[in-house]
């Protein structure tokens, strides 16, 4: 298996030393959804497809109270989520009103990260990942 990309020009003036080189971006032509992963999960474990299903959706909507709750979620071996916040910034912190100047709101992911021998981190989710170019169909 392999991720695939495609190349794309940057054609962003503001950046001289970047302008007009060529950069591999990863493409991802297929999505799997819930149902997908359930099947796949059954095949390698003792739980009937339902019962997964029925286990990742209490799985999205738990995690959605404990982040709007102002917890982290780590779900060992995948990485930690958050809600991550944007705002506009203010002179002196009592003109700071959180209905005008937070004006969005985003989920941030961090892998877990493992550290070998030679001290280089690897993303547990991407190890072993291949790349190859993106089929011209």
């Amino acid at each position: 298996m392999a991720v695939f990309y495609k190349l794309f020009r940057n054609n962003n003036t503001r950046n001289p030393r970047a302008y007009g080189k060529w950069y591999a971006r990863a493409t991802h032509p297929e999505r799997v959804e819930i149902e997908q992963l359930a099947e796949k999960i059954q095949a390698n474990c003792t739980l009937k497809e339902s019962d997964i299903v029925a286990v990742l959706s209490e799985l999205v909507y738990t995690m959605t109270h404990e982040l709007q709750a102002s917890r982290s979620v780590r779900l060992r071996g995948l990485g930690t989520f958050k809600i991550g916040l944007n705002s506009r910034g203010v002179d002196h912190p009592d003109d700071f009103r959180p209905d005008q100047d937070i004006v969005d709101m985003h989920v941030l992911f961090h892998p877990e990260t493992h550290v070998n021998y030679n001290h280089h981190r690897r993303r547990a989710l991407l190890q072993g990942t291949k790349v190859r170019p993106l089929p011209v169909k």
